[in-house]
């Protein structure tokens, strides 16, 4: 009577490396597997534990997939067929706008590029990215650009994408009566936002961004 002895058959294993991001894979006895172009030979039977690990602040991980096994979680046994692992990541997107202050006065366009090439953004855009803002002047209005919202008055300037932002131009109107009295040199004037309009408030009076008396 024979007798074979029954072997376990090495079976290859493809970690693929990912784009935006590192994997590595460990099996039950603490040894490890980055992601590499050359297969791995393990035995079947073999239990692998995935670890994802994304490139920057800007990709996150999404999903597994596997051509040849099943996956649970994070988790797969080596079968009888060979293996092929993806990680896929994702790039973060923040949305970016950008409005006037008061509204139809002028127009504020938002841009996204790459190196100095910028093209219109309709969306949001990709963490990481540099972002243009422009603030347009429309002559019919007689409205004038006087700067954003976070104190910038060039009307042209760039801006990380590193978080859901809105930007805020502000136009005034140098034609309309100012109607704020100057009759005390020493007081200050302060500019708020209530309910999403621009209002200032000036010797302890409520006005409008064109300079005229409103009701507190």
């Amino acid at each position: 009577m024979s007798v074979f002895a029954l072997t376990s058959m090495a079976i290859p294993v493809r970690i693929v490396k990912p784009n935006f991001g590192s994997v590595v894979a460990t099996d039950g006895k603490g040894n490890q597997y980055p992601a590499s172009d050359t297969p791995y030979d393990l035995a079947q039977g073999t239990q692998l534990t995935f670890i994802s690990t994304p490139k920057s602040e800007c990709s996150v991980f999404a999903e597994w997939q596997c051509i040849g096994g099943m996956m649970e979680n994070d988790r797969l046994t080596v079968g009888t067929e060979p293996l092929t692992i993806y990680a896929r990541f994702q790039i973060v997107q923040y949305t970016i706008e950008a409005q006037v202050m008061p509204a139809d006065a002028g127009r504020a366009l938002i841009r996204c590029g790459v190196g100095d090439i910028f093209i219109d953004v309709a969306g949001s855009v990709n963490c990481g990215s540099k972002v243009q803002l422009i603030a347009s002047e429309d002559e019919t209005t007689g409205f004038k650009f006087t700067g954003w919202d976070d104190g910038v008055t060039d009307r042209i300037r760039i801006v990380p994408a590193d978080g859901d932002r809105t930007y805020i131009a502000y136009f005034s109107n140098p034609q309309a009566p100012s109607g704020i009295e100057e009759t005390d040199s020493t007081a200050t004037a302060e500019k708020f936002i209530d309910n999403g309009t621009l209002k200032i408030r000036h010797n302890g009076l409520i006005y409008n961004a064109q300079g005229q008396r409103t009701e507190e």
